[in-house]
C-alpha cells in the first residue's frame, strides 16, 4: 500500500474474531439458496449467544491521506457534517410523518405461470440524464501475496462506471460476461437452487471505453463492495444508475472469494471457498474475508489516486478512456456495500479517512468500528426482519457512533433484495423456472422495480447530500424519498 492513512493497523495485521451470530447477514449468499429457512433456524440457534463479538485492534484513523485535496476534503467534510445532521433530522421527521400517515401496499409475487424453457432479464434504464461509460481494470498489488492462493500475487478486477461524453459508437458492456454467468449459474445449481430452465441476461447501459465527460469538472467517487461470494457484476443496476447522475462508481470483485472473476484474455478464477462448507466453517472464513477486502479496497483507493493524476494503473497497460483521469475527484470519496460489503464499507471508513461517508445494505457489522464508531455520515438499510432490534452489531455501533447516522427498513425485502438478484430471481419465478414461494424467500415480496427505485433514490440522495450536490434533492423529494415501503427507524 502506498499510503498510511490512519493510526489503525492495516487489515493484514488486524484480528477479526467472528462469532456465529454475527454472520446471519454476512454470508447468506454462500448457502441461502439451499433453504432460507435453514439460515433462519441457524440464526435463532445462535442468537442467544451475544457475549462473543467481533473485535479488532486499533482506533479510528486521524492522519490525513496523502493525496491531492485530502486536507480540503477533511475541511469540507467537517463543515458538511453539521449540514448533513440537519438534513438527516429533517428527512427523518418528514419520513416518519409520511410513514405514519401512509397506507403501506406491498406488491406480492404472483403465482408462477406455466413453465417456459428460458427467460431473458434486462436491466431497468438508469434514471439519470448522463450517458454512461465503463472500463474494466486489471490491478496487481505487488506488495501482497494472495491470502487465498499464497503462490500468487494479489490481483483484482474492478469496473469503473462514469459519465460519458459521446458514447454512441462504443459497444455496450455485458451485464455479466458469458464465462462469469455460466460459473454463477453453475454455482447456484450446485448450491441446490431449484431451477428447471435457463435464464439469459441482457447488456448493461455502459459503453465500453467511451470518452469520459470531464466538461463538468471532477466527479465524486463511489466505491462498491459486494456480498460474500458475489461477483461485482451482480450490483450493476445500482452502479450504473449512480454514474448516470454524475458519480464515478468503482465496483470490485474480491478474487478467489467471488464466485468467479474474469481477467483479460478470458482467464477465469473461481472461488476457492468450499461450497459444501458447514455453517461453522463458513463463519471461520469471514475474518479472513473482511481483512482481505479492507486491504483490497485501500489498494484500489491508492490506484484511483494514481489514475486521477494521469497514471494508468492497469497491469496490462491497456489505454484508459479519454478524459477519465480528469473526471475523478480523489478528495470526494464515499462507499457502499451489500452484506459483507456493507461491513467492509464501515470498517474501511473507520480505517481510512479518505472515505467521507458510507452505506451498509443489510450487512452485519464487524471490527473495531463497533466499539469506536465513526465521526462521518453513515446509513444502515435493513431488510424486513433486520435492524437494530435484531442485530446486536447494529446496536453496538449505533451506541458508539459519533457522526450523523440514519437507519431504514425496506418492507417486504429479504437479504438478496439489495443486489441484482432482486431482478433475476423474480424473472426466474415469472417464467416458471423457479417456484414463486421460494423466490419470495430469497428476495421478499416487494415489487422488484419498487425495491430498486427506492434503493437508487436513497443512495443517490445520501451521496448528493454528503458532497453538497443538491440539484437532485430539489427536483421532487417527495417521490424520491417518501414511500411507505422505506421505513425510517428512529
Amino acid at each position: 500500500m502506498d499510503t498510511v492513512d490512519s493510526e489503525t493497523p492495516t487489515a493484514a495485521a488486524t484480528d477479526f474474531m467472528v462469532a456465529p451470530e454475527d454472520t446471519c447477514h454476512l454470508l447468506p449468499q454462500r448457502f441461502l439458496y439451499r433453504s432460507t429457512r435453514t439460515i433462519q433456524k441457524a440464526a435463532h440457534k445462535y442468537e442467544p449467544n451475544l457475549s462473543s463479538r467481533v473485535h479488532s485492534r486499533g482506533r479510528p484513523g486521524t492522519d490525513t491521506a496523502r493525496l491531492g485535496g485530502s486536507k480540503a476534503s477533511n475541511g469540507w467534510a467537517a463543515e458538511g457534517i453539521s449540514v448533513l445532521d440537519k438534513v438527516f433530522r429533517f428527512l427523518l421527521l418528514v419520513l416518519l410523518t409520511s410513514a405514519c400517515a401512509a397506507v403501506g401496499v406491498i406488491a406480492r409475487a404472483d403465482p408462477a405461470p406455466a413453465q417456459q424453457e428460458s427467460a431473458l432479464v434486462t436491466l431497468p434504464e438508469p434514471t439519470g440524464s448522463e450517458p454512461i461509460g465503463v472500463v474494466d481494470l486489471h490491478l496487481v498489488d505487488a506488495s501482497r501475496r494472495d491470502p487465498y492462493v499464497s503462490a500468487r500475487t494479489r490481483e483484482l478486477m474492478v469496473s469503473i462506471w462514469y459519465p460519458a461524453a459521446d458514447p454512441a459508437a462504443m459497444p455496450l458492456r455485458p451485464w455479466v460476461s458469458e464465462h462469469v454467468w455460466r460459473a454463477y449459474t453453475d454455482w447456484l445449481a450446485e448450491a441446490g437452487l431449484p431451477i428447471t430452465g435457463s435464464l439469459m441476461v441482457g447488456s448493461s447501459h455502459g459503453r465500453v471505453g467511451a470518452a469520459a465527460n470531464s466538461a463538468a469538472g471532477r466527479r465524486p467517487i463511489i466505491l462498491f463492495s459486494p456480498g460474500m461470494g458475489m461477483p461485482r457484476e451482480t450490483s450493476t443496476a445500482q452502479a450504473e444508475d449512480l454514474a448516470s447522475h454524475g458519480f464515478v462508481v468503482v465496483t470490485m470483485s474480491h478474487t478467489y472469494e467471488s464466485t468467479a472473476t474474469e481477467f483479460p484474455g478470458g482467464r477465469l478464477e473461481k472461488s476457492v471457498l468450499p461450497q459444501g462448507a458447514d455453517a461453522d466453517e463458513v463463519y471461520a472464513q469471514v475474518g479472513q474475508a473482511i481483512q482481505t477486502r479492507i486491504s483490497d479496497t485501500r489498494f484500489v483507493l491508492d490506484r484511483l489516486t494514481d489514475l486521477s493524476a494521469g497514471i494508468d494503473p492497469d497491469a496490462d497497460g491497456h489505454p484508459l478512456p479519454a478524459n477519465l483521469a480528469g473526471a475523478l475527484d480523489p478528495s470526494k470519496i464515499a462507499m457502499f456495500g451489500h452484506s459483507l460489503g456493507g461491513a467492509t464499507a464501515a470498517q474501511v471508513m473507520h480505517d481510512d479517512r479518505r472515505v467521507a461517508a458510507s452505506v451498509d445494505l443489510d450487512g452485519t457489522l464487524l471490527g473495531s468500528v463497533l466499539t469506536d464508531g465513526l465521526d462521518r455520515p453513515f446509513v444502515l438499510i435493513g431488510s424486513t426482519d433486520h435492524g437494530r432490534a435484531q442485530d446486536p452489531s447494529w446496536q453496538q455501533f449505533w451506541a458508539n457512533d459519533r457522526g450523523p447516522k440514519m437507519e431504514f427498513r425496506l418492507a417486504g425485502s429479504q437479504h438478496l433484495s439489495f443486489c441484482d438478484n432482486q431482478l433475476i430471481v423474480p424473472a426466474l419465478a415469472a417464467a416458471g423456472i423457479m417456484p414463486a414461494d421460494f423466490a419470495a424467500e430469497v428476495v421478499g415480496t416487494i415489487a422488484p422495480q419498487n425495491s430498486l427505485d427506492l434503493q437508487r433514490g436513497y443512495l443517490r440522495t445520501f451521496f448528493d447530500t454528503t458532497f453538497g450536490r443538491y440539484d437532485d434533492l430539489a427536483k421532487d423529494p417527495p417521490t424520491t424519498l417518501l414511500h411507505p415501503e422505506m421505513i425510517p427507524v428512529p
